[in-house]
């Protein structure tokens, strides 16, 4: 089994999180999407042209992080289970996944890319409606999170591998500090071993992507126990 990744890439790092979690072993492949020789050659295999990528025993080629993560738990259905069993759970978990990709994963990239422009063309309408959407659903997680350790309960799930790189990313752009059962989530979310290990391995990628934007930005800093804004 292969996987095509980059270290930095919070959709990489929801899969490297489902890995860690369900201990699987896979051969590593990391991809430079920035190199335009092994750019021509990766999208041969996903002409998509996006990461990460994972190719099963047989062959099969699978895009998309969460498919990806769907296929590991149908193939290694060991504990820990990252979906449910129990159908009105699982549902859940994928609503929740689905929410942080769209809403929140998907602001944070309008934010992001907001930084970017020129200071007195920020700001605009769908940088506005962005930003609301985001908002609404950190305000969904913060609530669900009342009275449970993860997003869907009590087990490490789908969601949380999806919440984990989106939420500290989010943090270069905005913050949500004023969501005390999120942050807090967020702590025990970077203390766990899966997620530390995989954040650490892609922090100084990471660093240099940011350090190299035309308005640079800086990545938060990760301690156990302490988040900053």
């Amino acid at each position: 089994m292969k996987l095509y990744y980059a270290t930095a890439s919070s959709y990489c790092q929801r899969v490297l999180i489902a890995f860690s979690e369900k201990r699987i072993n896979f051969t590593p492949i990391q991809v430079n999407l920035f190199d335009p020789e092994a750019r021509s050659h990766y999208m041969q295999i996903n002409p998509f042209g996006k990461i990460p990528t994972f190719v099963t025993e047989n062959g099969q080629v699978i895009f998309e992080a969460s498919i990806i993560i769907e296929y590991l738990e149908q193939r290694f259905p060991n504990e820990p289970r990252l979906i449910p069993v129990d159908p009105e759970l699982a549902l859940e978990v994928r609503l929740l996944e689905r929410v942080i990709d769209v809403y929140i994963n998907g602001g944070r990239e309008t934010l992001f890319a907001d930084t970017q422009r020129p200071i007195e063309e920020r700001g605009g309408k769908q940088v506005t409606k962005a930003k609301r959407l985001l908002e609404t659903a950190c305000a969904l997680l913060d609530q669900r999170l009342q009275g449970r350790t993860w997003l869907a309960g009590e087990e490490f799930s789908l969601a949380d591998c999806a919440a984990a790189p989106t939420l500290t990313y989010l943090r270069i752009v905005y913050s949500y500090k004023h969501l005390p059962r999120l942050t807090d989530y967020v702590r025990r979310l970077e203390a766990r071993a899966s997620v530390k290990q995989v954040q650490n391995s892609g922090r100084e990628q990471m660093k240099q992507m940011l350090a190299a934007l035309q308005y640079p930005l800086e990545l938060p800093a990760l301690e156990e126990g302490r988040v900053y804004f």
